[in-house]
């Protein structure tokens, strides 16, 4: 049985997502496609535009034959522990076989170099990079001048337009994750692969809309766009009952177009700034003790957090308003989404310790794929969660922990859709895993 892993988010699952789900299985000759998923909320520090749940069902309406959630600690973390984090779940399925991910351009040779310096090298790397930054370089840039110099049997244009792409960047992490776990792997009998996916059509950060290969966020900007009319930034009156309007259905699957057009008639399409209250209120009560001990914050941004926060007008704003010449508008959503969710510096120290990835959550799979399960419930190394309420008398401690943490992310997204359409939405211990 050949399974081949792809770690993705879904934000949504668009053309792209279907063309590489149908190469992968094209190129592996794989029986099952098996996908670690970001749950609720994402890697750039941002909420998912639609739940889990609806996400799960576009992937396995696409071809996907199980969805695994990620969990939060490493769903939003930045794009090192965001790899990691996946590649330890895939490898503890026991059953994967490959990962495959996109990428701009898939140069093995120029990807192998990089990683064995930021592997091998990389205490050399990080000088390079800290006295970069010192001179007042952001970070990407600090990165892109320490390989070059470190890698000089590459032209310095081809070493910056490869890091230039944010999905190029993390198919460095994942090599470097698939190279960790292959190191340190006794528990399976294979070691993971790796196959790199060109990606077609726009880049990441394309707005274009209307061409077949369209960026998801193109297809953000459309949904959630507030209509003319709409003071209330109501997204249902952006699409039409079919979901076509606006290019949708040239840009999205059908059951993609169809299922976001049911959340946006209803009024379920998320945004950071839906989370604003919630975060300016818990930034509030971390106003005397500061929030230097959370992910990706310091006590520099800390400071400017206590400092700034009487500006405070919205999530998006107030990350606008923090953005310094150092700190990228990424890393500043991705502290307030780790301050939001009480993810902490101390959670990554779990990065490849047998806790970092504790158990495996279904969040769906496929009717004709039950045999898959049968595998991995045999198979993995750690345990098999289907259904929420089990989840207690399976994990114990710190995995246990884990879970309930991901619980309570889940329901801080759920309640903020309810309050939004002011109706009860099901909590995680009433909702079904998908089936198809």
């Amino acid at each position: 049985m050949k399974t081949a892993g792809i770690i993705a988010e879904y934000n949504p699952f668009h053309n792209g997502h279907q063309y590489q789900m149908e190469t992968v299985r094209h190129l592996t000759g794989a029986d099952f496609v098996i996908v670690a998923m970001s749950g609720d909320f994402l890697q750039r520090g941002v909420p998912a535009i639609a739940d889990k749940y609806t996400r799960t069902r576009m992937a396995l309406l696409g071809g996907a034959d199980l969805v695994l959630e990620l969990p939060a600690v490493w769903a939003t973390a930045s794009a090192e522990y965001f790899a990691a984090g996946g590649v330890q779940l895939l490898g503890k399925t026991g059953v994967v076989d490959t990962l495959c991910y996109g990428c701009e351009t898939p140069e093995k040779e120029l990807m192998q170099a990089i990683v064995e310096v930021l592997s091998k090298n990389a205490s050399d790397y990080q000088m390079l990079v800290s006295y970069d930054m010192k001179q007042g370089n952001p970070f990407p840039v600090a990165r892109s001048h320490a390989l070059c110099s470190l890698l000089p049997s590459f032209s310095s244009d081809a070493v910056s337009s490869f890091l230039a792409s944010p999905n190029n960047i993390l198919a460095l992490e994942y090599e470097k994750a698939i190279a960790r776990w292959n190191s340190i792997n006794s528990v399976h009998d294979h070691d993971l692969s790796s196959m790199p996916v060109q990606r077609i059509g726009e880049g990441y950060h394309s707005t274009k809309t209307g061409v077949t290969y369209a960026s998801a966020t193109a297809i953000r900007n459309t949904l959630l766009a507030p209509s003319e009319n709409d003071g209330n930034h109501n997204h249902s009156m952006r699409i039409s009952t079919d979901g076509y309007d606006f290019g949708l259905s040239q840009m999205l699957p059908e059951t993609s177009a169809s299922l976001l057009a049911t959340l946006a008639q209803q009024n379920l399409l998320l945004d950071m700034d839906a989370f604003s209250f919630a975060l300016y209120t818990r930034l509030w009560a971390l106003h005397d003790e500061g929030c230097a001990d959370f992910a990706d914050c310091g006590k520099d941004l800390s400071h400017r957090i206590v400092q700034h926060l009487e500006h405070f007008l919205s999530f998006s704003q107030f990350a606008d308003l923090l953005k310094s010449k150092n700190t990228t508008y990424t890393r500043i959503c991705r502290a307030l989404l780790h301050i939001l969710l009480n993810i902490r510096q101390d959670d990554y120290a779990a990065l490849w310790q047998p806790d970092g990835i504790p158990y495996l959550r279904v969040l769906g799979f496929r009717r004709d794929s039950s045999v898959l399960l049968s595998a991995i419930k045999k198979e993995a190394s750690v345990p098999l969660i289907t259904k929420v309420a089990d989840a207690s008398s399976i994990l114990h401690g710190i995995a246990y922990k884990r879970f309930l943490h991901d619980v309570a992310c889940a329901d801080l997204y759920r309640t903020t859709s309810s309050m939004q359409i002011q109706t009860e939405l099901p909590n995680e211990y009433r909702q079904p895993i998908v089936l198809v």
